[in-house]
């Protein structure tokens, strides 16, 4: 069932089952935040909810989740539940086991994702939407109309502009579109906590971030003057103390440099693991370039997982740019 708010609601009105959210792998502000949201919200609905998600969010998002509950997949045990996954848009990324997704009675998808390909029984995709959290904050909005109640408090508000934010760069990114401002003005209105989301997740990088930066902007490499690319490998992270899933903010240092139109970053979890994203200013589609590795994402910032050596995923991502730009240039 594609975009129906209506049916959604209906249903999550209706249903006496638990409900489980989740999102995708690697947590980022709109995973989180958008989780959160619904969580609270289910809550508030006097439903049984659980937040799982089988990651630990990054540095810069734990002041949301300070008091949440995250259980782990095998730490949940239960008979007949929904699944709700929020800013996941493929199934395979869904953080959470096999089991939990094969036994679920039913999938809500709520994502922005043009990689989506609507896996769940209930769908609610708009590719246009600056965020997962602006899809679930109109959700709420219709289920407050409908059946005139207020759901939209100080910590939901709190959650949907930390996706709000994160998603669009503060507001700076090319998916900004007016309804983010007065999605924006609203949740300001509600009580979310802009000074203390903007301090958390833009202000407030441990000082091991920098050390790191400094030793990553040394990898930095140039090519055709269009595609820049930094390599952080397992060892730098190990040198510097730093996790995998707190250094994503160095993506933009590869997009951000004058004549750059795809900007790389490869981050090495592992042996023969490296996860790649994509960021884009311009014309190129980098989900095109995402899904030929079988991952995803948007036009203007994708990424996907190459199971090879670091350099070899190097020259298969930086091979596949140059063959995109020059499609581009010839279309």
């Amino acid at each position: 069932m594609k975009n129906n708010i209506e049916s959604i609601i209906k249903y999550l009105k209706g249903s006496n089952d638990d409900f489980i959210v989740t999102s995708h792998i690697s947590p980022d502000g709109d995973n989180i935040g958008s989780t959160l949201a619904m969580y609270y919200t289910l809550n508030k609905l006097g439903k049984n909810v659980y937040h799982v998600l089988d990651d630990n969010p990054p540095q810069n998002l734990k002041f949301l989740v300070e008091n949440m509950n995250i259980l782990k997949s095998e730490e949940v045990n239960l008979d007949s539940y929904n699944i709700i996954a929020l800013d996941c848009g493929d199934k395979n990324r869904m953080c959470i086991s096999q089991k939990l997704i094969d036994n679920a009675k039913k999938i809500i998808c709520i994502d922005h994702h043009a990689s989506n390909d609507y896996y769940g029984d209930f769908n609610y995709i708009d590719t246009e939407a600056s965020s997962t959290c602006e899809l679930v904050y109109n959700l709420l909005i219709e289920y407050e109309k409908k059946e005139n109640i207020n759901i939209i408090d100080e910590d939901i508000a709190t959650c949907l502009y930390t996706g709000l934010v994160t998603d669009t760069g503060n507001f700076v990114y090319s998916n900004t579109h007016p309804s983010s401002f007065e999605m924006a003005k609203e949740l300001l209105s509600k009580g979310a906590k802009k000074d203390t989301i903007i301090q958390k997740v833009f202000q407030s990088n441990p000082y091991n971030y920098y050390k790191l930066l400094g030793e990553a902007l040394n990898t930095l490499d140039v090519v055709d003057g269009k595609i820049a690319s930094i390599t952080i490998t397992k060892e730098m992270l190990k040198r510097n103390v730093i996790s995998f899933n707190d250094v994503d903010g160095i993506t933009p240092y590869t997009r951000d440099i004058e004549g750059v139109e795809v900007g790389i970053l490869l981050k090495e979890k592992k042996e023969n693991e490296v996860k790649i994203s994509l960021r884009s200013k311009n014309y190129v589609d980098v989900s095109k370039i995402a899904k030929s590795f079988n991952g995803g994402g948007h036009i203007r910032a994708a990424g996907c997982t190459i199971y090879s050596s670091i350099e070899d995923a190097k020259k298969k991502i930086v091979e596949a740019v140059v063959k995109a730009i020059q499609g581009d240039k010839n279309e």
